[in-house]
Protein backbone atom coordinates (compact mmCIF):
# COMPACT_ATOMS: atom_id res chain seq x y z
CA UNK A 1 0.00 0.00 0.00
CA UNK A 2 1.26 3.29 -1.08
CA UNK A 3 0.27 5.45 1.23
CA UNK A 4 2.54 8.64 -0.75
CA UNK A 5 1.10 8.04 -4.12
CA UNK A 6 -2.68 7.38 -2.78
CA UNK A 7 -2.91 10.41 -1.43
CA UNK A 8 -1.11 12.31 -4.12
CA UNK A 9 -3.41 10.81 -6.99
CA UNK A 10 -6.76 12.56 -4.63
CA UNK A 11 -4.81 15.58 -4.23
CA UNK A 12 -4.47 15.98 -7.95
CA UNK A 13 -8.48 15.12 -8.33
CA UNK A 14 -8.97 17.93 -5.79
CA UNK A 15 -6.21 20.60 -6.82
CA UNK A 16 -8.63 20.74 -9.92
CA UNK A 17 -11.04 22.34 -8.10
CA UNK A 18 -10.49 25.71 -6.41
CA UNK A 19 -10.37 26.11 -2.57
CA UNK A 20 -11.37 22.49 -2.48
CA UNK A 21 -9.75 20.52 0.77
CA UNK A 22 -9.17 16.93 1.01
CA UNK A 23 -10.07 15.94 5.22
CA UNK A 24 -7.96 12.42 6.18
CA UNK A 25 -9.97 9.97 7.71
CA UNK A 26 -7.53 8.46 10.45
CA UNK A 27 -10.08 6.10 12.08
CA UNK A 28 -8.12 3.52 13.16
CA UNK A 29 -4.53 4.52 12.53
CA UNK A 30 -2.76 5.24 15.21
CA UNK A 31 1.23 5.19 13.87
CA UNK A 32 2.54 7.95 13.11
CA UNK A 33 4.88 7.03 10.25
CA UNK A 34 1.70 5.93 8.46
CA UNK A 35 0.25 9.02 8.96
CA UNK A 36 2.75 11.07 8.01
CA UNK A 37 3.19 9.37 4.50
CA UNK A 38 -0.17 11.36 3.68
CA UNK A 39 -0.17 14.55 5.81
CA UNK A 40 3.34 15.88 4.22
CA UNK A 41 1.81 15.73 1.14
CA UNK A 42 0.01 19.11 2.04
CA UNK A 43 -0.25 21.19 5.08
CA UNK A 44 -3.78 22.17 3.81
CA UNK A 45 -4.83 18.72 4.88
CA UNK A 46 -7.22 18.29 7.18
CA UNK A 47 -7.43 15.36 10.14
CA UNK A 48 -10.77 14.17 10.53
CA UNK A 49 -11.64 12.05 13.65
CA UNK A 50 -15.45 10.48 13.74
CA UNK A 51 -14.62 8.65 17.86
CA UNK A 52 -13.58 11.18 20.57
CA UNK A 53 -12.49 8.16 22.25
CA UNK A 54 -10.33 7.03 19.80
CA UNK A 55 -8.90 10.84 19.54
CA UNK A 56 -8.36 11.15 22.99
CA UNK A 57 -5.81 7.77 22.91
CA UNK A 58 -4.23 9.32 20.07
CA UNK A 59 -4.03 12.59 20.82
CA UNK A 60 -0.14 13.49 21.70
CA UNK A 61 -0.06 11.64 18.08
CA UNK A 62 -2.62 14.00 16.03
CA UNK A 63 -0.67 16.94 18.17
CA UNK A 64 2.62 16.24 16.43
CA UNK A 65 0.78 17.38 12.93
CA UNK A 66 0.46 21.23 13.05
CA UNK A 67 -2.92 20.56 10.34
CA UNK A 68 -6.59 21.38 11.45
CA UNK A 69 -8.44 18.74 12.98
CA UNK A 70 -12.32 18.04 12.57
CA UNK A 71 -14.61 15.82 14.20
CA UNK A 72 -17.04 14.24 11.68
CA UNK A 73 -19.05 11.73 13.28
CA UNK A 74 -22.07 11.53 15.95
CA UNK A 75 -21.52 14.16 18.85
CA UNK A 76 -23.08 13.19 21.75
CA UNK A 77 -24.18 16.21 24.08
CA UNK A 78 -21.96 14.38 26.85
CA UNK A 79 -18.50 14.69 24.85
CA UNK A 80 -18.84 18.15 23.66
CA UNK A 81 -16.18 19.60 26.21
CA UNK A 82 -13.50 16.66 24.79
CA UNK A 83 -14.75 17.68 21.17
CA UNK A 84 -14.06 21.41 21.95
CA UNK A 85 -10.63 20.92 23.59
CA UNK A 86 -8.68 18.11 21.17
CA UNK A 87 -10.84 19.81 17.67
CA UNK A 88 -10.90 22.81 15.79
CA UNK A 89 -14.38 22.13 13.86
CA UNK A 90 -17.07 20.04 14.88
CA UNK A 91 -18.92 18.99 11.39
CA UNK A 92 -21.53 17.33 12.76
CA UNK A 93 -24.21 19.72 14.20
CA UNK A 94 -27.89 18.81 13.87
CA UNK A 95 -29.45 20.81 16.52
CA UNK A 96 -29.78 24.02 18.58
CA UNK A 97 -29.40 22.23 21.75
CA UNK A 98 -25.79 20.89 20.24
CA UNK A 99 -25.17 24.12 19.21
CA UNK A 100 -25.51 26.26 22.35
CA UNK A 101 -24.34 23.62 24.77
CA UNK A 102 -21.31 24.31 22.15
CA UNK A 103 -21.22 27.52 22.37
CA UNK A 104 -21.47 27.41 26.33
CA UNK A 105 -18.46 25.11 26.79
CA UNK A 106 -16.54 27.39 24.41
CA UNK A 107 -16.88 30.51 26.37
CA UNK A 108 -16.31 28.65 29.35
CA UNK A 109 -13.35 26.88 27.85
CA UNK A 110 -11.71 29.28 25.74
CA UNK A 111 -13.21 32.53 26.64
CA UNK A 112 -15.62 35.32 25.81
CA UNK A 113 -14.07 36.05 22.46
CA UNK A 114 -13.62 32.42 21.23
CA UNK A 115 -15.46 31.67 18.06
CA UNK A 116 -15.17 28.14 17.60
CA UNK A 117 -16.04 26.20 13.90
CA UNK A 118 -19.01 24.12 13.10
CA UNK A 119 -20.72 22.71 10.44
CA UNK A 120 -24.20 21.89 10.35
CA UNK A 121 -25.16 18.18 9.59
CA UNK A 122 -28.30 17.91 6.88
CA UNK A 123 -29.45 14.39 6.01
CA UNK A 124 -30.01 15.69 2.53
CA UNK A 125 -30.90 12.13 1.42
CA UNK A 126 -33.27 11.23 3.85
CA UNK A 127 -31.56 8.16 5.37
CA UNK A 128 -33.46 7.23 7.85
CA UNK A 129 -30.43 5.15 9.37
CA UNK A 130 -27.79 8.33 9.56
CA UNK A 131 -28.47 11.59 12.06
CA UNK A 132 -28.71 15.54 10.59
CA UNK A 133 -31.21 17.33 9.96
CA UNK A 134 -33.85 16.58 7.13
CA UNK A 135 -34.67 18.80 4.14
CA UNK A 136 -38.11 19.44 5.77
CA UNK A 137 -37.01 20.67 8.59
CA UNK A 138 -34.31 22.71 7.51
CA UNK A 139 -36.24 26.36 7.36
CA UNK A 140 -37.81 25.97 10.74
CA UNK A 141 -33.70 25.06 11.80
CA UNK A 142 -32.45 28.03 10.27
CA UNK A 143 -35.03 29.96 11.95
CA UNK A 144 -34.29 29.09 15.36
CA UNK A 145 -30.71 29.34 15.02
CA UNK A 146 -30.76 33.13 13.64
CA UNK A 147 -33.02 33.83 16.51
CA UNK A 148 -30.28 32.33 18.63
CA UNK A 149 -27.96 34.51 17.08
CA UNK A 150 -30.29 37.77 17.36
CA UNK A 151 -30.85 36.87 21.12
CA UNK A 152 -27.10 36.58 21.56
CA UNK A 153 -27.06 32.86 22.69
CA UNK A 154 -24.54 31.72 20.32
CA UNK A 155 -21.85 34.71 20.42
CA UNK A 156 -18.84 31.87 20.60
CA UNK A 157 -19.78 30.06 17.47
CA UNK A 158 -19.10 30.28 13.50
CA UNK A 159 -21.54 28.55 11.17
CA UNK A 160 -18.94 27.81 8.46
CA UNK A 161 -20.46 25.13 6.91
CA UNK A 162 -22.63 22.56 6.26
CA UNK A 163 -22.54 18.54 6.13
CA UNK A 164 -23.68 15.67 4.52
CA UNK A 165 -23.51 11.78 4.34
CA UNK A 166 -25.54 10.14 1.48
CA UNK A 167 -27.13 6.91 1.63
CA UNK A 168 -24.60 3.85 0.28
CA UNK A 169 -27.07 2.53 -2.47
CA UNK A 170 -27.46 5.12 -4.94
CA UNK A 171 -27.08 5.36 -8.07
CA UNK A 172 -24.04 8.08 -9.99
CA UNK A 173 -26.80 10.09 -11.00
CA UNK A 174 -28.61 9.86 -7.28
CA UNK A 175 -25.60 10.81 -6.18
CA UNK A 176 -25.05 14.26 -8.36
CA UNK A 177 -28.92 15.12 -7.66
CA UNK A 178 -28.05 14.85 -3.82
CA UNK A 179 -24.76 16.84 -4.17
CA UNK A 180 -26.74 19.72 -6.63
CA UNK A 181 -28.90 19.69 -4.11
CA UNK A 182 -26.86 20.60 -0.86
CA UNK A 183 -24.98 23.19 -3.11
CA UNK A 184 -27.99 24.97 -3.88
CA UNK A 185 -28.54 24.50 -0.39
CA UNK A 186 -25.52 26.50 0.81
CA UNK A 187 -26.13 29.03 -1.54
CA UNK A 188 -29.41 29.80 -0.47
CA UNK A 189 -27.96 29.69 3.15
CA UNK A 190 -25.15 31.91 2.63
CA UNK A 191 -28.16 34.60 2.15
CA UNK A 192 -29.12 34.27 5.82
CA UNK A 193 -25.92 33.12 7.33
CA UNK A 194 -23.01 34.25 4.97
CA UNK A 195 -20.25 32.78 7.18
CA UNK A 196 -21.28 29.54 5.54
CA UNK A 197 -18.64 28.95 3.07
CA UNK A 198 -17.71 25.24 3.09
CA UNK A 199 -19.53 22.40 2.16
CA UNK A 200 -18.06 18.85 3.30
CA UNK A 201 -19.20 16.19 0.86
CA UNK A 202 -18.12 12.99 -0.67
CA UNK A 203 -15.77 10.06 0.43
CA UNK A 204 -13.73 7.53 -1.47
CA UNK A 205 -16.13 5.98 -3.63
CA UNK A 206 -17.41 9.31 -4.63
CA UNK A 207 -15.89 12.15 -3.70
CA UNK A 208 -15.21 13.05 -7.43
CA UNK A 209 -18.72 13.75 -8.22
CA UNK A 210 -18.95 15.69 -4.78
CA UNK A 211 -16.55 17.70 -5.77
CA UNK A 212 -18.19 18.28 -9.35
CA UNK A 213 -21.00 19.53 -7.95
CA UNK A 214 -19.27 21.84 -5.26
CA UNK A 215 -17.92 20.03 -2.58
CA UNK A 216 -15.21 22.22 -0.54
CA UNK A 217 -13.89 19.42 1.75
CA UNK A 218 -14.03 15.68 0.78
CA UNK A 219 -13.21 13.14 3.56
CA UNK A 220 -10.99 10.21 2.60
CA UNK A 221 -9.90 7.48 4.40
CA UNK A 222 -9.76 3.71 2.34
CA UNK A 223 -9.17 5.56 -0.64
CA UNK A 224 -5.54 6.71 0.84
CA UNK A 225 -5.02 4.11 3.50
CA UNK A 226 -6.93 0.94 2.03
CA UNK A 227 -9.00 -1.20 3.88
CA UNK A 228 -9.24 -0.45 7.14
CA UNK A 229 -6.79 -2.21 9.14
CA UNK A 230 -6.02 -1.84 13.18
CA UNK A 231 -2.49 -0.32 13.76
Amino acid sequence: MNITQNTKEVLENIYLYKNAKLALATKTHFKFQILQKALDCDKNIIIAENRIQEAEEKIEILNKFPHKKHFIGTLQSNKVKKAVQIFDCIETVDSIKLLQRINRIVKITKGEDFKFSVFLNINISEDENKSGVLPTDINNFISEIIENIKNKQLENIKIQGLFTILKYDLSDSEKHEYYAKMKRLQIKLQQKIPSITELSMGMSQDYKIALSEGATIVRIGRGVFGDRKNY
